[in-house]
């Protein structure tokens, strides 16, 4: 009789408990519905969109999987901008160029700060992270750093690394074309290490690659709004106790913390034994000012190299390059045409040959326009109310560019899901710089306004050189069913964060034996 006197004390006190809770939450509600109508003393509507339900809003309308597709559909209901709001916390969707460019771009003061995720920042460690900053001094004094070493300038620097790094990915084709995803993988990392800490990766098993993509797992999990529920309604971060998306966390962080500490203790260990190569944290560990604020300039080094693993975005576009070449052949023809022409066959393309080449050029801009590697990237915020085209943004608001929308717009792309570089030789004509400016439209693929990929000129570089080298010396189609005949191939992606082709079947053969002796021949220059 105790015991069951006891249980049923114990089920009063949850239920007195959460009621409590939602009494609060409630109130909150209440108190922030009455703030936006101070904030709005002109009772301007919100951009459009769908409607929401009582108290949660539109939390069912948020994706949590197949984002692409739902906020696609979105767009076509409701246009250029689609506004919803969960919790009381809103969420704008900015679906074409100008609204994008009206917002990030001339309204950058406002629209450059970052919301701080609960899910990301406190319980996976992403706070180091400036890319997951407030913007203010702290992030700026970050990005002066990274922009430091990765500007346009300084990136040629790098195009050695590249260049050994794609021939190294010849070989590996050369050998196992069936292991695409593994030898791009590799290839990218193998870039990220050399750059930034002058590590030699291991070709199998790397602890480094294993951290990283563990990282970068839990980064593209929660960077989608509303993927977890603790981002809308942070209090149950405390009164949930193991609760699944605190043991991802865990797991993440885990993950996270290696992947910024293990590389840079290697790096200063190598520098007191005077064996350590050049590179970003090297360069800028004997630049340091020792005058004052050492450790913090120290801590601000190893962040920034943490955050230089987001070239792994190089991963999805060479294997979307690859998914495109399957489909359009004659994509492929053209290009080796053009580098017959221009390098021969008796060598391999190299960065030198670039402005001779725009049609490689034209490749690249369209692999990335086709399918862009972030379709979302990490949302901004509004730090002030804001007014726009009639409607009323309150401030704290998370935007969204919908890059995936803004690039497959007919009006600027007409036939967008037809794989057609020939849409930006015109370009190339009238600008014999084949490298993307900040103003291109196209540019939305590394990001908005303030917030823009800071690695875009070292990314793109990589990008270039290695489909390059790969169509001048690789025929590339479909792969043959056990009787000869071509097997069907469909374009298809993952969604989230990173937008990955799905597996497909492909053949990548030598153009004859003297591609094979060129590719052979890269080992000996190594």
């Amino acid at each position: 009789m105790l015991a069951d006197l006891l249980a049923k004390q114990s089920t009063l006190h949850h239920v007195l408990t959460i009621s409590f809770l939602l009494l609060i939450f409630c109130v909150f509600l209440r108190y922030r519905s009455a703030r936006c109508r101070l904030a709005n003393p002109n009772g301007l509507p919100y951009p459009p969109g769908p409607k929401g339900l009582p108290i949660v809003g539109n939390l069912f309308d948020l994706a949590r999987s197949n984002d692409t597709n739902i906020y696609e559909s979105l767009a076509k209901e409701y246009g250029e901008l689609v506004f919803l709001s969960a919790f009381g916390k809103s969420v704008l969707v900015l679906n074409s160029s100008e609204a994008a460019n009206e917002l990030f771009d001339k309204r950058s003061a406002n629209y450059s700060d970052r919301a701080q995720s609960v899910m990301s920042n406190e319980l996976m460690g992403w706070d180091f992270s400036f890319g997951h900053m407030r913007y203010g001094e702290q992030w700026k004094k970050h990005r002066r750093v990274f922009h430091q070493q990765f500007q346009q300038s300084v990136a040629q620097t790098y195009w050695p690394i590249q260049r050994r790094e794609a021939h190294a990915l010849l070989r590996r084709l050369l050998d196992s074309p069936e292991n695409l995803d593994y030898h791009l993988r590799l290839n990218a990392a193998a870039v990220i290490m050399s750059i930034t800490y002058g590590i030699t990766i291991a070709l199998s098993g790397d602890r480094y690659i294993r951290l990283a993509e563990k990282a970068l797992e839990g980064m593209g999990a929660a960077a989608r709004p509303g993927a977890f529920l603790v981002d809308f309604v942070p209090f149950c971060n405390d009164w949930v106790p193991g609760a699944s998306f605190k043991r991802k966390a865990k797991e993440w962080r885990v993950a996270v913390t290696g992947m910024k500490e293990a590389p840079f203790a290697t790096v200063l260990n190598n520098m007191k034994e005077g064996r350590a190569a050049p590179s970003f944290v090297c360069n800028l560990l004997n630049d340091l000012q020792t005058k004052e604020n050492v450790e913090d300039q120290i801590q601000t080094i190893k962040n920034c190299a943490g955050l230089t693993y987001a070239g792994m975005f190089t991963v999805s576009t060479l294997a979307s390059f690859i998914l495109a070449i399957v489909l359009h052949p004659e994509v492929q023809s053209r290009a080796q045409e053009e580098l017959d022409c221009v390098v021969g066959r008796d060598r391999l393309p190299d960065f030198s040959d670039r402005p001779s080449l725009p049609y490689i050029s034209a490749i690249v801009k369209e692999v990335l326009r086709w399918n862009p590697v972030a379709p979302f990237g990490l949302p901004h915020m509004s730090t002030n109310d804001d007014e726009f085209r009639g409607y009323f943004i309150p401030g704290g608001t998370i935007v969204v560019g919908n890059s995936r929308c803004i690039l497959n717009d007919p009006l600027r792309y007409p036939e967008p899901r037809r794989f057609n570089p020939d849409r930006f030789m015109a370009e190339a004509d009238r600008n014999s710089n084949q490298h993307l400016s900040p103003g291109d439209p196209l540019s939305v693929a590394f990001g908005y306004g303030r917030r823009f990929c800071p690695g875009r000129y070292a990314g793109e570089a990589q990008v270039w050189i290695s489909i390059a080298c790969i169509l001048s010396v690789f025929d590339i189609g479909h792969a043959l069913d056990d009787e000869g005949r071509p097997i069907p191939v469909v374009p298809a992606f993952t969604t989230g964060m990173i937008c990955h082709p799905m597996p497909f079947k492909f053949s990548m053969k030598p153009r004859g034996e003297n591609a094979r002796l060129l590719i052979q021949q890269t080992e000996l220059c190594a």
